[in-house]
């Protein structure tokens, strides 16, 4: 584990150095949401007949979405590990949220949405480009280590499977 959160820091340092700017993280900021990406998938979700009926498949994917953000947030009470703002930029805030960054929910709540849509409804893989959005994105910022990614993208992707298996499920005896 020591070694894992030394390369998190010279990685985080790394960023911080060469690729992290205000302009990028406030542009980041208000693109890089689920609300961003719900824009795109409601409307996707009436319209393709992939998703029919969308009377099961947008619960279910509500539903392991929600599960999956209240695990996560769970896991981030519980590891309580300072964000990189806070160990790598000196960044002094009396947010609570500024010392939970492990494992990251952005991935985790991206990936269990990619996982669902593309296992379970046959969607593009192309659909993990939001996923992958989400956590570059995070890592950019400095919200989270390389590892609260990799963290939430694993958690979101087994969380997802269980998503698919339950629409699997339903369609069979519904």
């Amino acid at each position: 584990m020591n070694f894992i959160s030394v390369i998190d820091q010279k990685f985080s340092i790394w960023i911080k150095t060469y690729l992290h700017s205000q302009r990028l993280s406030w542009v980041l900021s208000r693109i890089n949401k689920g609300e961003m990406f719900a824009l795109i998938l409601v409307p996707l979700m009436f319209i393709s007949p992939l998703y029919k009926p969308v009377y099961i498949s947008l619960p279910v994917v509500l539903i392991f979405t929600y599960g999956t953000d209240r695990l996560v947030l769970s896991l981030k009470k519980y590891f309580s590990r300072k964000r990189p703002l806070v160990s790598v930029m000196g960044k002094n805030d009396s947010n609570p949220d500024m010392k939970h960054s492990f494992p990251s929910a952005h991935s985790a709540n991206s990936a269990v949405v990619a996982t669902i849509l593309v296992f379970g409804f046959g969607e593009t893989v192309w659909f993990y480009f939001f996923s992958v959005f989400a956590g570059v994105g995070r890592l950019l910022t400095l919200h989270h280590f390389l590892s609260d990614i990799v963290g939430g993208w694993i958690i979101g992707f087994l969380i997802g499977l269980l998503g698919v298996g339950a629409l699997v499920f339903l369609r069979l005896y519904l």
